[in-house]
């Protein structure tokens, strides 16, 4: 029996250990591995933040600034020249060399030249490291190496590549982990399999963290700039309006003083509802979406836009349907929504001195469809593909993050936003929500 006994403890220690062994060796592989990419991960966030950085100051640029004075607080950039004759539609980007390249501005007729090789030099942990402009290069050929990496980076003006190759260091591994593992499975087998299971599920547990973290951080830039763009056109609306209030008090209006002063605190308590809103999207703060009248909130947003309307001039109609009116939203995204359409079309009409917009909604199967039509030059093709992009605009002025962000509140709310262009002309928008209960 003892016999028995020692065998069967024998092989058991034998076999767990020798799994252990092969689990331990995977795990300081993997480990490796993730950390090499994180670096990756950490690299490209890097150079697309440098990206980023390079489109939003080349506009803001005009060609006589001191480059060494740039060079202070962006060392990426090495010239910075003007051009002449260059076409609008010509490429953006053109390779000079290893990880250098001209980026063209061809609405001011400058370029600068872009230096990324110091970013790719601080990281020696992988076998190979390089950015290709996607445009001109062909498919890579088939690497050798254990471990690839590749990343296209979203900047549209600047189509560049991150790829790397790194080999596992299949011999650089702590040994002497071993001899303490096989004392601990022979010790006491049933402790040391208890230690692995909580050390796994504590590992488990801050790599979530850690996880989320990372995410939380990534979208707090986008956020920010979300909550800078739709905060900017009502603050607009109540500086007019204040503006306004100013002259008419100099004319001993009292009464255009007060309305217009009331429309200047409509707008400012506007701002207050968004500013609470973007903080219960921030902390991911549970909404009840309600029945809300579509008519109602249309009503709103073309009473908050009024100056904007009557400035270009645009004419604003609608047709909703009856039993089409009532739909499952959140009044204020849904209010934000709308904004942002009528908003967009007023802009895209601007000058054209006859402008509409027209609201229609009906009821179908699979709740209210609402469609948004105007008279404007509609959607590029470049704009139907990239319109929810962040960061995206057809405008110079825009930011790039109204689309978005109204994509996003359609999706809260269980809704659809669909783009496209009318027959005869202009865009056509369609928002699809869940009916509500009148």
């Amino acid at each position: 029996m003892k016999h028995t006994l020692f065998t069967r403890a024998l092989v058991i220690w034998a076999t767990v250990c020798l799994i252990s062994s092969i689990l331990l060796y995977a795990e300081q592989i993997r480990r490796q591995f993730w950390e090499r990419d994180r670096a990756f991960s950490a690299l490209f966030s890097e150079i697309s933040a440098v990206l980023t950085q390079n489109e939003s100051v080349l506009p803001l640029l005009n060609g006589d600034e001191d480059i060494s004075a740039l060079r202070i607080k962006f060392p990426h950039l090495l010239a910075l020249e003007k051009t002449a004759g260059r076409e609008r539609d010509a490429a953006r980007v053109e390779p000079v060399g290893d990880n250098q390249y001209w980026l063209y501005n061809p609405w001011r007729q400058i370029r600068v030249l872009i230096d990324l090789a110091p970013l790719l030099h601080a990281h020696q942990t992988f076998s190979r490291l390089e950015i290709r402009y996607s445009e001109n290069a062909n498919a890579p050929a088939a690497s050798g190496a254990f471990w690839h990496w590749q990343r296209t980076f979203p900047q549209h003006t600047q189509p560049f590549t991150l790829s790397a190759d790194a080999e596992p260091a299949w011999f650089g591994i702590s040994w002497l982990l071993y001899p303490a593992l096989f004392l601990g499975w022979g010790l006491v087998i049933s402790a040391a399999a208890l230690a692995v299971w909580q050390r796994r599920a504590r590992k488990e547990a801050e790599r979530r963290a850690l996880y989320y973290q990372h995410a939380r951080l990534n979208t707090l830039g986008e956020i920010t700039a979300g909550i800078v763009h739709e905060i900017n056109q009502p603050l607009t609306a109540a500086r007019t309006w204040i503006q306004g209030a100013q002259r008419q008090q100099t004319q001993g209006n009292h009464q255009a003083v007060s309305q217009a002063l009331a429309a200047a605190l409509v707008q400012t308590q506007r701002i207050s509802a968004l500013l609470t809103r973007f903080r219960e999207h921030v902390v991911q703060e549970k909404v009840t979406l309600r029945a809300t009248d579509l008519t109602q909130c249309w009503q709103q947003v073309v009473n908050l836009l009024e100056h904007e309307r009557r400035a270009e001039p645009v004419a604003v109609t609608h047709a909703f349907a009856p039993g089409a009116t009532t739909v499952l939203a959140d009044r204020l995204w849904l209010e934000q929504v709308l904004h942002n359409l009528l908003s967009n079309a007023i802009q895209a009409q601007r000058g054209s001195g006859r402008g509409w917009v027209r609201i229609e909604s009906q009821k179908s199967a699979a709740g209210i469809r609402v469609t948004v039509k105007d008279g404007g030059p509609g959607f590029s093709p470049e704009a139907l593909r990239n319109a929810f992009m962040p960061f995206y605009s057809g405008r110079k002025e825009g930011i790039g993050l109204g689309m978005t962000l109204t994509e996003s509140l359609m999706t809260r709310m269980n809704g659809s936003i669909t783009l496209g262009n009318s027959p005869e002309g202009g865009a056509t928008i369609v928002l699809q929500l869940e009916a509500g209960h009148e």
